[in-house]
C-alpha cells in the first residue's frame, strides 16, 4: 500500500510544521510521508529544538524548506495541512484537486513572550496541542 503524503506549512517553518511533521513521522509509522515547509522559510526556533528535545526529537539539524520547492518537485500530497491558518496558501501555486486541505491553526512559537521558563512553558502547551491534533488526524486512518 503506498503511504499517505503529508505536507505542513505554515510561514516560517520554523516551529509548528516541523512539529508536526516529526510527530507524523513518529506516530503514523509507516504509513505515512511526512514533510514541512514554509512560505517564507527561514531557521528552526531555538525554542522549537529544545521543547522537542524533551521529547526525544532531534531537530537540531532540520533546515527550513519552501513550499514552493517542495510542491514543485514532489509527487503530489494526499493532504497539505495549514498550521498556521490558510492565508499562508494565497500566493501558492494551485494544488491538484485530490489534494485534501486542512487548517490547524495553532500559535507561532516565536512570538511567546516572557521569561524563558514562561517562553518554554508556552512552547510546551503549542507543542502538546500540535500532538494531541496528529493523533485525532491518525484516527481517521
Amino acid at each position: 500500500m503506498d503511504r499517505i503524503r503529508v505536507l505542513f506549512v505554515c510561514q516560517h517553518n520554523s516551529g509548528r510544521s516541523q512539529i508536526a511533521e516529526a510527530f507524523l513521522q513518529h506516530f503514523g509509522q509507516d504509513r505515512f510521508e511526512a514533510h514541512s515547509a514554509g512560505t517564507v522559510p527561514t531557521a528552526v526556533a531555538p525554542l522549537v529544538t529544545e521543547v522537542m528535545r524533551e521529547e526525544d526529537f532531534d531537530l537540531r539539524g532540520k533546515t527550513a524548506t519552501d513550499v514552493r520547492d517542495l510542491l514543485r518537485e514532489n509527487e503530489p500530497y494526499h493532504y497539505l495541512i495549514t498550521t498556521s491558518g490558510p492565508d499562508v496558501l494565497k500566493d501558492l501555486p494551485p494544488l491538484p484537486a485530490e489534494t485534501t486541505r486542512l487548517n490547524w491553526a495553532f500559535p507561532d512559537p516565536e512570538y511567546v513572550t516572557g521569561s524563558l521558563e514562561e517562553q518554554l512553558a508556552a512552547a510546551r502547551a503549542i507543542r502538546d496541542d500540535i500532538r494531541t491534533q496528529v493523533i485525532r488526524f491518525l484516527h481517521d486512518f
